[in-house]
């Protein structure tokens, strides 16, 4: 391959591995148990803010019940979300 021809940026890409479909986990891993966990103390999230998040969210009482791809939503929404504007 002539690297003259191609962008860096293709090159780069190009080098990428491929990831074989794997099937996701039917519910979250521990790694995401523990970004929650860390999500919490951190921003100082209380109980009652996370249950009403998770039940707004995905209609459930229990976060233990969201599968992988919820529990990633989760996390996501839990780490942008702008707290200082409702703590004012």
């Amino acid at each position: 391959m002539k690297l003259l021809n191609y962008d860096s940026k293709y090159l780069i890409l190009s080098n990428l591995r491929t990831v074989d479909n794997q099937p996701m986990p039917s519910s979250h891993t521990k790694a995401q148990y523990e970004i929650l966990c860390n999500l919490i103390i951190r921003k100082k999230i209380s109980r009652k803010f996370f249950e009403f998040i998770v039940f707004e969210l995905f209609g459930v009482n229990d976060w233990k019940q969201l599968d992988y791809a919820q529990t990633y939503q989760l996390i996501h929404v839990l780490t942008f979300y702008n707290y200082a504007k409702v703590r004012e």
